[in-house]
């Protein structure tokens, strides 16, 4: 072997074996260096795109695997990570069309079946998704990602039977957002407890344990001393569900138990169906304390209809759901009415510069957990979110909400209706195209109007206690 190849191929699995480690800026100088040396190489086109769409750049990778096709047409994994790249940036027509000349020249794997799914069901084609998730598990029936986007098509649907028991190979899929956790612990399969103790532990986002801690109070009624494993955040807030015996932080000690189920297997073992979802709210509630405290702050501010605003959430899983706080510059114009910002973390920072005309009280910075959240907009006489945490507490609180959905919405919301069979109070305006808000922000300002007009309040009403 002449010393170009040798450099060559100790370039390669340098960087490969970095690249497969998780260290993808090391691995590009690797694949990079061999490009110089061989920029003939469909491979190494396709590996350093690879290490440039770990880095998130999107754009530079897509660059390197057309490269690759130039070099060898038939290249499949090519097409594969060209869709991913594409699907990353939000190019879902190009990326779906990228996967299915992918699932042509592999057709002995399911990925590309599977990806092209995720992107036809972010284009609204979700006959057309649900097909493609069950060609993929006919070629692979363990396929777990398969499994995944299959649940999330059903629950979409509203086919729920199936769906739920598809959501269980969420545990099997590489990179899923939760740790499996208390494995060696039987699984409670919904029998009667007889006054056993069972933990039910929180995963995924703050919304989804908010969502679906009502179902403890049910876990109870079957004879249960139900224990709650969550978030530290969400410790508080919860010690309030009903039925609810003990909350513990994750990372604290565990009192002993004999069962356990994750929060969103509930819905599985309980047999939901639409019809008998569990939407009696609210079903969280505040102290006296935390009322008082927040009676004190708004109290200190305008007596007009008060509307709490959330913009924006974590850009993983869903980078579509944010917008700007400067979006919703046409509810400015509304009369009498004072925002309440309700955003934290990432996008808090637009509160300090609110559209024209908009009168935006920014309390947050007296905000310590959710507890303190929920007394907040239990002040408020309606809150406007994004599909964030915020919305499940005001919905789990009874509150006015008003969703904001992308165009391609979460499972939880359906497809297409205005309401939500789990929160009663809820009411959901949906993007018509892809990104574009305005139109959902115009409906919401003409209802914000009607609402106003109905819920118009005197300036000597006494603020709320």
């Amino acid at each position: 072997m002449n010393n170009r190849n040798h450099q060559l191929q100790q370039l390669f699995r340098e960087g490969s074996d970095l690249l497969q480690a998780g260290n993808a800026a090391e691995a590009l100088i690797r694949f990079q260096s061999a490009r110089n040396i061989d920029s003939s190489n469909a491979i190494l086109h396709l590996y350093t795109g690879a290490a440039l769409h770990d880095l998130d750049r999107f754009e530079e990778a897509i660059v390197c695997y057309r490269l690759a096709l130039v070099i060898t047409p038939s290249m499949g994994e090519a097409y594969n990570n060209l869709g991913n790249s594409l699907l990353a940036l939000g190019r879902l027509r190009e990326a779906a069309d990228s996967f299915l000349h992918a699932a042509m020249l592999l057709p002995a794997s399911p990925v590309p079946l599977t990806a092209r799914a995720t992107a036809l069901q972010a284009l609204g084609n979700i006959s057309e998704a649900e097909a493609d998730c069950r060609k993929a598990l006919t070629i692979d029936r363990a396929f777990a990602a398969a499994h995944w986007n299959l649940a999330l098509n059903l629950l979409l649907q509203g086919s729920y039977t199936e769906g739920w028991q598809e959501y269980e190979w969420r545990w099997l899929k590489p990179g899923f957002t939760s740790p499996c956790r208390h494995r060696d612990i039987p699984l409670w399969d919904g029998s009667p407890l007889h006054g056993r103790t069972i933990l039910l532990h929180a995963e995924q986002g703050f919304g989804d344990a908010i969502q679906f801690m009502r179902y403890a109070p049910l876990v109870a009624q079957r004879g249960g001393v139900v224990v709650i494993e969550c978030h530290p955040e969400l410790v508080q807030l919860i010690r309030s569900t009903e039925g609810i015996q003990e909350v513990v932080p994750f990372g604290a000690q565990l009192p002993l138990f004999s069962c356990q189920a994750p929060l969103l297997s509930l819905p599985r073992i309980f047999g939901t169906t639409l019809q008998s979802i569990p939407s009696q709210c609210p079903y969280v509630s505040t102290s006296s304390e935390l009322r008082e405290k927040w009676t004190a702050l708004t109290s200190a501010h305008s007596a007009d209809l008060r509307v709490g605003l959330a913009w924006a959430g974590k850009s993983y899983p869903d980078p579509l759901r944010s917008c700007r706080l400067a979006e919703f510059a046409p509810l400015a114009t509304t009369q009498n009415v004072t925002f309440y910002s309700l955003q934290l973390g990432s996008g808090s920072e637009q509160s300090g510069y609110p559209p024209p005309g908009m009168s935006l009280i920014d309390l947050t910075g007296q905000i310590n957990d959710f507890a303190d959240t929920a007394a907040l907009i239990e002040q408020l006489d309606l809150v406007i979110s994004i599909d964030t945490a915020v919305a499940h507490l005001a919905g789990a609180l009874g509150k006015p909400v008003w969703l904001m959905l992308p165009f391609a919405p979460d499972w939880r919301w359906l497809l297409d209706c205005s309401d939500s069979p789990w929160y009663p109070t809820m009411k959901i305006f949906r993007q018509k195209q892809p990104g574009a808000w305005d139109d959902a922000v115009k409906r919401m300002y003409a209802a914000l109007e009607a609402w106003n007009g109905i819920n118009k309040k005197s300036f000597e009403v006494a603020p709320k206690d």
